[in-house]
C-alpha cells in the first residue's frame, strides 16, 4: 500500500504517486492546496494526500480510466454505438468527433480525470463557430460517452457533463413546407416515379426512410403499414415503436398505386431501383425532380417538407392536433395522446380524407 509523496512546488503542494494504466503503471501528480496560512507544512496537507491515494489503494479506480477521452471515444464508444444504434445514429456521432472534438485536446485528458470544467471550456471557448443546436449535440454526445463509462464501471460517481451548461437559447427557425397548392403544381410538373413518390409523400406524410423501406405487401389496399425503414443500404426497424401503425390511403392515392404495381410481387419495394434494392430517393431528387421543378419555377424543399406540410394542411383543414401526430406517428406522443385516444385509426381516415376533399385538381390521376 502505498501512502504517496507530498512535495511542495513553488506555492502549491503536491502529491506523487503510482497508478494502475491499462498498459501497466505510471507516476502521477496532483495539486493539494496552495502553500498558505491554512497549509503552512506537509503535515496540514496530509489529509488531503490520503484522500487521493486512498482510492488507488483500495482499486476504486479502474485503470481503464487512465486512457485518454478521445481514446476511450473513438476505441470504446463508438464501436458499441455501431453495434447497438441505427446506422445513421452512428453515422451523426463520428462526425460530431471528427468535426467537433479530434483536436480539442481530449487525447490529452485522463478519461477519470476529465471534469465539468472541461466540457464547459469546449462549449464555450473552443468551439466558437457553431450554433446553439450544435454545442446541444455535443453536449449530448459527451453525456451519452460518460454515461457508458459509468455503466461499464471504468468510471465511478456523477457524470461530468451533467452540470454542463449551454448558454443561450436556439433560435426559433421556420422549417420548410409544402402547401396544398405547391403540392399541386409539383405532381402536375413531374411525371412517371417522381410524380408517385412525390403524391404518396405529400399524402401520408412517411419519412424519407420509410418512403424507401415500403414494400408491396405492407399495402392492403386501404392502408399502407410502416413495418420497416431504409437508410442508404441498411435496412431497419422503424424509428420508434409509434412509427409502427398503418397510415390510410386516400382513394385518389389508391388509384396511383394500384397502377404503379403492374403485377409486381409482393417483396418487391414499391418504389424499387436497380437490381430490386429500394430505389435512392435523394438521387431521384438531385437527378430529376429538382431539375423538373426548376423548368416550371418551383421549390425544391427537401423531402422532410411533405410531412411538415400534411401536419400543417390538416391542421389548417381542422383536423385535431391529436389527430395529426397519430397520423405523423410521432415518436413524442404524450401518454394523454395514447391513453385517450379510442379510436385513432377511425380519425384518421376521416381527417385524410377530408385533405383529399380538398384537392380539386390534383394532376395525378
Amino acid at each position: 500500500m502505498q501512502r504517496g509523496t507530498v512535495r511542495r512546488d513553488r506555492r502549491n503542494w503536491y502529491v506523487l504517486f503510482w497508478e494502475k494504466t491499462s498498459d501497466g503503471r505510471r507516476k502521477k501528480r496532483v495539486r493539494l492546496a496552495p502553500v498558505n496560512q491554512n497549509y503552512p507544512d506537509k503535515a496540514s496537507v496530509a489529509l488531503l494526500a490520503a484522500k487521493i491515494v486512498d482510492p488507488y489503494n483500495r482499486n476504486q479506480i479502474m485503470p481503464e480510466s487512465s486512457m485518454s477521452v478521445l481514446k476511450f471515444v473513438e476505441d470504446v464508444y463508438l464501436p458499441f454505438c455501431q453495434r447497438q444504434l441505427r446506422a445513421s445514429t452512428y453515422k451523426d456521432y463520428g462526425d460530431i468527433v471528427r468535426v467537433h472534438l479530434k483536436d480539442k485536446g481530449l487525447d490529452k485528458i485522463a478519461l477519470r480525470d476529465f471534469k465539468t470544467v472541461h466540457a464547459q471550456r469546449i462549449l464555450n471557448k473552443q468551439i466558437t463557430t457553431i450554433g446553439h443546436t450544435s454545442k446541444q449535440r455535443i453536449r449530448s454526445f459527451l453525456s451519452g460517452a460518460f454515461n457508458h463509462a459509468l455503466r461499464e464501471g471504468i468510471l465511478s460517481g456523477e457524470n461530468p457533463i451533467r452540470a454542463v451548461k449551454v448558454y443561450g437559447n436556439a433560435p426559433r427557425v421556420t422549417m420548410p413546407a409544402y402547401s396544398l397548392g405547391e403540392i399541386e403544381d409539383m405532381v402536375t410538373a413531374l411525371q412517371g416515379t417522381s410524380k408517385i413518390v412525390v403524391a404518396v409523400a405529400a399524402l401520408t406524410g412517411l419519412r424519407l426512410s420509410e418512403l424507401r423501406g415500403l414494400r408491396w405487401s405492407d399495402y392492403d389496399g386501404e392502408a399502407l403499414h410502416v413495418t420497416r425503414s431504409v437508410w442508404r443500404t441498411h435496412v431497419n426497424e422503424p424509428k420508434t415503436r409509434e412509427s409502427v401503425a398503418p397510415v390510410p390511403v386516400l382513394p385518389i392515392l389508391k388509384e396511383v398505386l394500384d397502377r404503379h404495381r403492374n403485377n409486381s410481387a409482393d417483396e418487391a419495394y414499391i418504389f424499387s431501383g436497380p437490381r430490386g434494392k429500394p430505389l435512392n430517393l435523394a438521387n431521384l431528387a438531385r437527378r430529376v425532380i429538382i431539375d423538373k421543378l426548376s423548368e416550371k419555377k418551383l421549390e425544391w424543399k427537401g423531402w422532410h417538407a411533405f410531412r411538415r406540410g400534411l401536419a400543417t394542411n390538416l391542421s389548417m383543414l381542422g383536423v385535431s392536433a391529436r389527430t395529426v401526430q397519430a397520423i405523423l406517428r410521432h415518436s413524442q406522443i404524450s401518454t394523454t395522446m395514447r391513453h385517450y385516444i379510442q379510436s385513432p385509426d377511425t380519425e384518421s381516415v376521416e381527417a385524410m380524407r377530408k385533405l383529399g376533399d380538398s384537392l380539386l385538381v390534383f394532376g395525378i390521376r
